[in-house]
């Protein structure tokens, strides 16, 4: 098969970018292509990521094209999760017809629109979403108790988990909901909102975006001297939410197992330097990573009050801060591929694992995490 690498990344969040989604997506292109040394004209295909829920129109794609660069040119759009574009990238360039392509992921979920309410949408329209009882943030409480009475664990872990990523997105300047000075117990002070969950525990609305370039290898090499390169990708879409166990993840188990075939794996928790996942609520950080093999099944509060996901822990998870961090929808999962980026060149600064080689992105889309893709990143060819 074809290699093909991350080149590049650059992203912006905050929680009113305070300039329309065209500006922002001309100011962050720009200022990327003017970094990378290079002009639209060398991108040969565009991947753009975006909701006509969350713009507000149909064919959210269409005022996109121009501030990006990608007018008169090969493009296409992605409506579900970051990750996924970024799969779609990867298989344009495979397919032999392109040698580069930028994966632009948006949204204004802060000033804009309100994320809660376009999940509204993926409900079942003849009953839930006529019922008016469950919504993105109900479902996610829901969630998050199945997962604790399932294995006798209490909310205090979900407190650690949320202060862990408050704690370590202040140290990363492409997040703005950090807190330095986060702890079990002031995260467990937040605002209540549909037990168990507060506010704290939740992923912020966030005006952001975020942009990868992708090359074949030949290209890769002439554009970088440190290209991270696409060893596997998996995605699974799991059954609608009252046919399955809601403590687990089956759709995120066979996304991940799919993505390590790919990349050759046996050993993914021995093999992987860190993990960034799209979790976004503090209680489905466990259910991922479980479902990934990367922790035992039930153990969130042993891997809190031991540290296994800190920066220095056995696997770090989420080091950025992850969506508790900052969350733009349909951007999120291009986010954490870009998160992976700096870590496997080195350009992390404070939130830098040490020796870092190989890493997996983790995007998800839908209530409960319906649908996930898995992406497995390395500084090796493979």
């Amino acid at each position: 098969m074809r290699k093909v690498a991350i080149v590049g990344q650059a992203q912006v969040n905050a929680s009113d970018v305070g300039k329309s989604r065209e500006r922002m997506l001309f100011d962050l292109c720009k200022g990327f292509y003017d970094g990378m040394g290079i002009t639209r004209h060398d991108i040969d295909t565009f991947v753009l990521c975006s909701n006509d829920f969350a713009a507000g129109h149909t064919i959210s794609n269409v005022f996109e094209d121009c501030p990006v660069g990608a007018y008169m040119k090969d493009e296409t759009k992605v409506e579900a999760d970051g990750v996924m574009a970024v799969t779609y990238a990867l298989a344009r360039i495979m397919s032999g017809l392109y040698d580069t392509a930028l994966v632009v992921g948006n949204s204004q979920g802060g000033s804009v629109m309100r994320p809660y309410l376009v999940m509204d949408y993926t409900m079942s329209p003849t009953y839930d979403r006529q019922l008016g009882l469950l919504n993105e943030l109900s479902s996610a409480a829901l969630q998050a108790r199945a997962y604790l009475d399932a294995y006798g664990l209490g909310d205090e872990v979900l407190d650690r988990i949320a202060a862990r990523n408050l704690r370590n997105a202040a140290k990363n300047p492409d997040a703005f909901n950090g807190k330095a000075d986060a702890t079990p117990e002031s995260v467990a002070g937040s605002d209540k909102l549909y037990e168990p969950l507060k506010q704290d525990h939740c992923f912020p609305f966030t005006d952001g975006a975020c942009v990868l370039l992708l090359a074949g290898e030949e290209k890769a090499k002439e554009l970088t001297d440190k290209p991270v390169w696409i060893r596997g990708v998996g995605d699974s879409l799991d059954s609608y939410y009252p046919e399955r166990n809601l403590a687990r993840s089956k759709s995120v188990k066979l996304a991940g197992e799919r993505a390590f075939k790919m990349a050759g794996m046996n050993d993914p928790a021995g093999e992987l330097d860190l993990v960034e996942v799209s979790a976004k609520f503090a209680s489905q950080e466990p259910i991922i990573c479980e479902g990934l093999g990367l922790f035992a099944e039930g153990s969130a509060s042993d891997v809190a009050v031991r540290g296994l996901a800190e920066i220095d822990g056995a696997m770090p998870v989420s080091p950025s801060g992850g969506a508790l961090g900052a969350y733009p929808l349909c951007a999120g999962g291009v986010t954490r591929v870009a998160e992976c980026y700096k870590q496997l060149t080195g350009s992390a600064g404070d939130l830098q694992v040490a020796d870092a080689r190989t890493a997996l992105a983790h995007g998800q889309d839908g209530l409960y995490l319906q649908h996930n893709a898995v992406m497995v990143v390395s500084t090796e060819e493979g």
